[in-house]
């Protein structure tokens, strides 16, 4: 089984893609820089977002948690989801 080596964080290129980027906070095992839960978590939800349109009751069917748990994840992450117009 392997250890973990290290715990790299490295600061964002600038302040414009520090809004735009997720956390670079990875686990590396074996050389191989592995993407936190919270990134994952995070990346998953948005793209579910975008299959769901920004409909977060289809999105958190989708994703087998309840409405009200998307919502608390949503700002957790601080994704704003899109609104009808």
């Amino acid at each position: 089984m392997a250890n973990p080596e290290e715990v790299v964080s490295q600061p964002p290129a600038s302040p414009e893609s520090a809004i735009l980027e997720l956390p670079e906070v990875a686990l590396v095992i074996e050389g191989v820089p592995l993407p936190s839960l919270h990134d994952v978590e995070q990346r998953y939800i948005k793209r579910v977002l975008q299959v769901a349109h920004g409909n977060q009751r289809q999105a958190a069917r989708l994703l087998g948690i309840s409405r009200w748990s998307l919502s608390r994840r949503l700002r957790k992450y601080g994704v704003q989801p899109r609104t009808a117009a």
